[in-house]
C-alpha cells in the first residue's frame, strides 16, 4: 500500500475525529469565558433601584381571579422591548394580583415564559 498519496477518505475521517473531539471538548468545558452566569448573592442598593425602574406602568382592565389572568393597558415594557398596548397576561402570584382592583394603576414586571407573557410582580402605583 502507498501511503505517500493523499486517500480522500482517510482525510475526510481525520477531518471528522477532529470536529468531533473538538465540539466534544467544548460541550464540557465548565470554565468561565466571559459569560455571565448570574449572582446568587443579593441585590445591592442600585441593583434594587434599577429593578424597581424596571417595572412598567398600567392599568388594570380586568382581573380573573379564576384563570389567574389580568388585562392591563400598559405602557412600554422595556425588557420585552414591546409598546403600549392592552393585552391578558398570566399572573405567577394570584394573591399578589388580587389586591389590585379593576381600574387601578399599577405597576408590573412582565416576562416571557414558555411562550407566554406573564406578569411576575404587581404592585399598586404610588400616586
Amino acid at each position: 500500500m502507498n501511503h505517500s498519496t493523499t486517500n480522500p477518505l482517510r482525510t475526510a475521517l481525520l477531518a471528522t475525529t477532529f470536529l468531533f473531539s473538538a465540539a466534544v471538548a467544548w460541550a464540557g468545558d465548565d470554565h468561565d469565558h466571559g459569560e455571565d452566569h448570574g449572582s446568587h448573592a443579593a441585590p445591592t442598593a442600585p441593583q434594587a433601584a434599577a429593578a424597581a425602574s424596571e417595572l412598567t406602568e398600567g392599568e388594570v382592565v380586568r382581573w380573573d381571579a379564576a384563570s389567574a389572568k389580568v388585562t392591563l393597558r400598559h405602557g412600554p415594557i422595556r425588557n420585552l422591548d414591546m409598546p403600549p398596548m392592552t393585552m391578558v397576561f398570566r399572573v405567577t402570584d394570584p394573591a399578589q394580583a388580587a389586591q389590585v382592583k379593576t381600574g387601578a394603576k399599577v405597576r408590573f414586571r412582565a416576562e416571557q415564559q414558555a411562550g407566554a407573557y406573564v406578569v411576575t410582580r404587581i404592585e399598586p402605583a404610588t400616586p
